[in-house]
This record gives structure tokens, sequence and C-alpha cells, in this order.
């Protein structure tokens, strides 16, 4: 099971550190005044661990069948496309939305959690509209939350590993979880190659893949909760945003991890912190109940408040340097 992870690893930091000096130029991300970075740095990385994933899944599916875990991957090739040309020319969000509602509502339809549902054709249709947007708000959260280094990698390496642990699934999966791992030494701070939208639109997309094939809805939600750290978040900002009248799809440096980071903390202290809150809840996940879980969340929820009211920069004050920089 290790040869996996480790064989990951090994191939995918030559191909990270190959793509970190050869990558083409129109993949360079070039700061600007919302940018936490200073210097030009090649975006898009994430196609490497998206083509890994992608050639050991149709391996698997060669030499055991097709199966629900399996396509999961594979529903997920038109979102990896329109990452990666969203990386290259910066896509209008109709677009890239759309795609992202149809790979949702694949998702969906491949789940396992929701097989015992009884419901009439108007309640299903409902129920199916509201869980497509759900995981299309959680595929557009987890890219809100990619402006920090290895802070997205990282929480996603721990969910996804929590999540294919406690659902026993098989070791297809060991091999994104190596080279995200390689991935996280050239995306630490201060980073040399980012993921881009395509590895953090697939990386999302994947991970509320996986937790909907839990067996029932307790596992599902424990599962939610290790990735709330990443959700709540941009969920608070776009509530605030939308609030004042922004438009919530421009890009910004609202979040608290940005605001954090404004206020002269350094960025991979931001992204321990996150780590570190992500690693608890995944840690009480594992071993203990859904009780423990739940005041973990509730602590962690009130940690959330109190950096936001007293250490990162105010929204107000954030919102209104924005205005100013436009």
């Amino acid at each position: 099971m290790y040869y996996s992870i480790i064989f990951s690893f090994v191939l995918s930091f030559k191909l990270f550190k190959i793509y970190s000096k050869n990558a083409p130029k129109k993949l360079l991300d070039i700061p600007n005044n919302r940018s936490m970075h200073t210097k030009p740095k090649p975006r898009g990385a994430g196609i490497i661990f998206v083509a890994l994933t992608l050639v050991s899944t149709l391996i698997y599916i060669l030499v055991f069948g097709v199966s629900r875990i399996y396509m999961i991957t594979i529903i997920l090739i038109p979102l990896s496309i329109i990452g990666l040309i969203d990386d290259l020319y910066n896509l209008p969000a109709i677009t890239k939305y759309f795609i992202q509602f149809f790979t949702s509502i694949l998702i969906f339809k491949s789940s396992n959690l929701f097989d015992s549902l009884n419901l009439n054709l108007l309640n299903y249709i409902i129920f199916s509209i509201f869980i497509t947007i759900f995981i299309t708000a959680i595929i557009n959260f987890i890219n809100f939350m990619d402006g920090l280094d290895g802070l997205v990698s990282s929480c996603m390496l721990i969910s996804i590993s929590t999540t294919c642990f406690v659902l026993g699934i098989d070791q297809n999966f060991l091999f994104l979880i190596g080279s995200l791992i390689a991935f996280i030494f050239w995306n630490w701070f201060p980073a040399k190659i980012f993921m881009g939208d395509i590895g953090s639109t697939f990386l999302a997309a994947i991970n509320i893949g996986l937790i909907l094939q839990s067996e029932n809805y307790i596992e599902a939600f424990g599962l939610l909760m290790v990735l709330s750290p990443c959700i709540i978040d941009p969920l608070v900002c776009v509530i605030r945003r939308f609030y004042f009248g922004e438009n919530i799809f421009s890009a910004h440096r609202l979040h608290i991890y940005q605001r954090l980071n404004s206020r002269g903390i350094r960025q991979d202290r931001v992204s321990i912190l996150y780590i570190s809150i992500t690693l608890l809840l995944s840690l009480s996940n594992i071993f203990l109940d859904i009780k423990f879980t739940l005041i973990i969340f509730s602590i962690v929820l009130l940690i959330g408040l109190y950096l936001d009211k007293f250490i990162a920069i105010s929204f107000e004050k954030a919102l209104k340097a924005s205005h100013n920089i436009q």
C-alpha cells in the first residue's frame, strides 16, 4: 500500500521540479495589488496530480472494472480541463460555473449517500438542485481559499486522507495523496509553484465526491467538518460581501486568512493555523465520536470569531482598502 505513496511522491516531486523551471509563460501568475505574492510564479501545477490520479484510476478500471469510486475521478475530467483553460486565459465566471454545475450533478448522481432516498419526483428535483448547488459552493470555496502558500494543499491532504481512511477507500487514491505531499514541498512558503484552478477545483470536487460515498449522514457530516476551516471562512466572507453589495466573484483580500496576513502575520504561520485546526478535526473524527467533533467544531468557530474580531484587520477596513486599490 505504502509503495503507491512513495512511487507517487518521487515521480511527482521530479515533475514539479521540472514544471517550476519550464512552465509556459502564459501560466505565470503575475502579482497584482490583490496578490499575496510579489514575484511571478508558475500556476497550473495541479495538472500533475490531476493527471497522475486520472492515469492511476484508468489503470485500476482496466484491472478491477468500473466502480463508483473510480468514476468520481473520470467525471472530473471536464472540470479539470476548464480549470486549466482558466489558468491560461482567465475565463468568465459564468462559463466556469456552468461546468462546475454539470460536474456537481454527476457527483450527486454517483454518490452512495443518497441511494436510500424515497422522495416523490418534485421533492427529488428540489433536493437534487440543492445538493448540486451545495457541491458547486464547496468547489468555489476551496478555490477562494487557495491564496496562501501551502494552505489549501495541506488542508486538502488532511481532509482527503481522512476521508479515505474513514471510508476504507482503496489504494488508488494513495497516488493522489503521495503527489499532494510532493506538491506541498514546492508550494510551501515561499512557494515556487501554485496549483491553479485546475488543482484547487479538482481537489475540492474529488473530496466532496468521496465524502458523498459515506454510508450514512452522520459519517458524511463528520468528514465535512474536517474541511470546515476551508468552508466557513469563504462562506462568511461571501455573505459579508453580498451584504455590502460587492461582486462575490471578483478578486479581493477579505477572507480571514488574507486579513491575518495583512495584519503582518507571515503566510506560513497563517497556513499552520488552518492546518492545525483541520488536523485536530481530523483526529477527532478518526478517534472520537461525532459529539466530540461537534464540540471541537464549536471551539473552532469561537477561535474564528476571536481572530476576526481582535487579530485580523477588520473586514470594513480591508473592504475600504480594496476600494482604494480599485
